[in-house]
């Protein structure tokens, strides 16, 4: 009994002293509830927290920039969204990474050009996402050395079959796609005060992947055109498929570990779940090399070996408190949203370059953490069963005194900088009417100045979108259809993740079998049983025969998945050729959800009789 009694108050005074902190922390130190902050302009006209600007040349690029850290490597960062390094030998060139997009390998190209005119013969990933420029850096070359890690050419076309974005999954890629664009400043203009500050801009889709030819394993040595060099693969960060390069001869490291703003355990867009134990692991991993120079794909470099292992100490030091106090506010028993107050950085790791909070801010981070070790339940039994957000709005509203009284305390809250509170006012009021003109501008006024002090560029990207978005001045796309192109490459995919768009009201008592038979010779089936449509892969082998069977190529099913035509249209061409029923088969078809091309967004089909 005496034990049990000793253990309950150790687990009251954590959770007594948790609840303090947090407290204190929203009270003096958040800027997005009225703690001073220092507003500047930027080169660009943006207003921006003056943290941000003071600190950002030291670890990342705002402006073009080449930079050479040892003899024969020069980094190009400021041209695309990561940096991308070179290393000059006798027999040509070796590129870290290619860029984004296409688009990214003819600026980078370029670049690469105003400094060395030899030919690229080797190209290393650092992970799957900077890959995409390749095709441009071979320069028609078919003996170029592709080194990556094992799986890296899978990973890229299951992430091109989502969009181009990572998910865990697939389906919902056109959803993070569109997110993505946030992110990446695609709705924000490049002057002016409502201006990005941290250049993520968004490339032209088009890809220039070259696969992998030659995957390296961890702890692999190689000679690659007259360079020793040994390759780690064992860790990730965003990605599983890192790859850290390490010439040791010149005690010099290539790695994607260290970024320009603490390790990303969450983005904004949407993702996979960013393991920090991976990403912990890899950094030490990298300090322990001693290396002299490092060069990184998502900074500047670090040059002398002192500085290198400070900066990656301080830096795995930061990814270390993020995990270990989030997992220590978890066992205090706070919840995801107490713990974005609760990990918050001490001053000295606030201090260090690395842990610039420029990319992403740590308080998106520690409910990730949450989620993930224990899913979404907070443990407040208040929280269980929540009412629809539109019927607690209807609820609140009355009971702080009306829509009136609502807007004069969003004001009041903009007036005393507690934008964070303002915003959550004003949304109460759009949830209940989004064409409500005083709670958009209101909600957009405080999202803006959200944008102003956030020093996280996707912070301030989503943040700032939304308020131009609020202001009409932008759409923001929900979705993005994937490419045609994409679908019609593989077909039997995209008629997986058909699947998800059907409308249980609209198919209703529907039992149909519809068969699909593509002219590359692959073929796939929809069961619609009521409000579910099963995936059948092998139509042969299911136990139903089909219902109808329909014939076309795969750039027909392309135009049919991202809704740029009707089925009836397409039977009526003889673009789609049936067997059976084609009234019936168009029916069955138009049961699922579709794309609204002019606004690139997912129409449900019970909202499209009141558009």
């Amino acid at each position: 009994m005496a034990t049990t009694r000793q253990t309950n108050v150790c687990v009251l005074t954590l959770l007594c002293t948790s609840l303090v902190t947090v407290a204190a922390n929203a009270e003096e130190t958040n800027p997005y509830m009225g703690a001073p902050v220092t507003l500047i302009e930027a080169p660009n006209g943006a207003i921006a927290n003056k943290k941000l600007l003071d600190g950002i040349d030291e670890v990342a690029y705002l402006t073009p920039t080449i930079e050479q850290p040892a003899e024969g490597i020069w980094v190009f960062g400021g041209y695309t969204v990561a940096p991308i390094a070179v290393i000059e030998t006798d027999e040509g060139l070796i590129a870290f990474d290619t860029g984004d997009a296409e688009h990214d390998g003819e600026i980078l190209l370029e670049a690469i050009r105003t400094v060395s005119d030899k030919p690229i013969k080797a190209i290393i990933y650092s992970h799957s996402h900077t890959v995409h420029g390749a095709g441009v850096f071979a320069e028609g070359n078919q003996d170029v050395i592709i080194i990556g890690k094992p799986g890296l050419n899978e990973v890229v076309a299951e992430n091109a079959a989502a969009s181009g974005i990572p998910a865990y999954y697939p389906e919902v890629g056109p959803y993070l796609l569109g997110r993505a664009i946030t992110q990446f400043n695609g709705y924000l203009p490049k002057e002016g005060p409502d201006a990005w500050v941290m250049p993520f801009n968004v490339s032209p889709a088009s890809s220039a992947f070259l696969p992998v030819n030659t995957p390296v394993q961890d702890g692999q040595e190689m000679t690659i055109r007259g360079v020793k060099m040994q390759f780690f693969t064992r860790y990730g960060t965003d990605d599983k498929f890192h790859t850290t390069v390490w010439l040791p001869e010149r005690k010099i490291v290539f790695s994607m570990m260290l970024w320009s703003s603490p390790p990303q355990l969450y983005s904004l867009r949407g993702d996979v779940f960013r393991d920090p134990r991976e990403w912990i692991a890899g950094l030490k991993l990298t300090r322990d090399l001693n290396a002299e120079v490092l060069v990184s794909a998502a900074s500047r470099p670090v040059v002398g070996k002192e500085n290198v292992r400070k900066a990656l100490e301080d830096y795995l030091d930061g990814a270390s408190f993020v995990l270990d106090q989030s997992l220590r506010g978890i066992l205090a028993g706070l919840g995801p949203d107490d713990l974005r107050h609760f990990v918050t950085f001490p001053k000295y790791l606030d201090d260090a370059p690395f842990n610039l909070q420029n990319y992403g801010e740590i308080s998106t981070y520690a409910p990730a953490i949450f989620y993930q070790a224990i899913g979404w339940y907070d443990n407040n039994a208040a929280n269980m069963k929540p009412i629809a957000p539109i019927e607690e709005a209807k609820r609140l509203v009355p009971l702080m005194g009306g829509r009136e009284k609502v807007l004069e305390a969003t004001r009041a809250a903009l007036d005393k900088k507690e934008y964070a509170w303002a915003a959550k006012l004003a949304d109460k009021l759009y949830v209940i009417d989004n064409q409500d003109m005083d709670a958009r501008q209101l909600k957009a006024d405080a999202l803006r100045q959200m944008a102003y002090v956030s020093t996280g560029g996707s912070d301030r990207a989503h943040l700032m979108s939304q308020a131009l978005a609020l202001e009409g001045k932008v759409h923001i796309a929900r979705v993005v259809p994937p490419p045609p192109a994409v679908v019609a490459a593989s077909p039997t995919t995209f008629v997986n993740y058909f699947r998800v768009r059907i409308d249980p009201q609209k198919s209703d008592t529907t039992n149909r079998f519809i068969q699909f038979d593509f002219s590359d010779g692959t073929q796939a089936g929809l069961h619609v049983r009521r409000a579910v449509a099963e995936f059948i892969a092998e139509p042969d082998k299911y136990q139903r025969r089909p219902d109808v069977v329909l014939a076309m190529s795969g750039e027909t099913w392309a135009k049919l998945y991202v809704s740029q035509v009707t089925p009836e249209e397409l039977i009526k061409t003889g673009e789609i050729k049936v067997t059976g029923d084609a009234e019936e088969a168009a029916r069955v078809i138009n049961l699922f959800d579709r794309y609204s091309p002019a606004r690139a967004v997912v129409i449900p089909s019970a909202m499209l009789d009141h558009m």
